[in-house]
């Protein structure tokens, strides 16, 4: 069950994105295109890897419930930003300023 709407939800977003930046993808090359969806996929795999694994082996040591907490929800605030900032660089690059920033 949760597997399918971790794919309703995946399949719902990639529709979403779609509609919200047709017009701007239709401007863009196919490679620029390629650019795009390679730079989001490897952005959300590899930032999904660091919050999973950087968050298990920073909170390793400690037993507080709330300090795990607070370490983790730390984590994925700063590896979100990083990941967004890194990401509107590399589209801005890719697309020549096409592309909007993402907030």
């Amino acid at each position: 069950m949760n597997i399918v709407l971790s794919i309703i939800a995946c399949i719902s977003f990639v529709i979403y994105f779609f509609l919200k930046y047709g017009d701007i993808l239709s401007k863009l090359n196919k490679m620029q295109k390629f650019g795009v969806f390679i730079s989001y996929f490897s952005t959300t795999i590899l930032a999904g890897i660091c919050i999973y694994y950087g968050g298990a082996f920073l909170t390793e040591p400690f037993q507080n419930w709330f300090i795990k907490l607070l370490i983790r929800l730390t984590i994925i605030l700063v590896i979100l930003w990083l990941a967004i900032s890194i990401l509107n660089q590399v589209l801005h690059k890719i697309t020549k300023g096409i592309f909007p920033k993402i907030t």
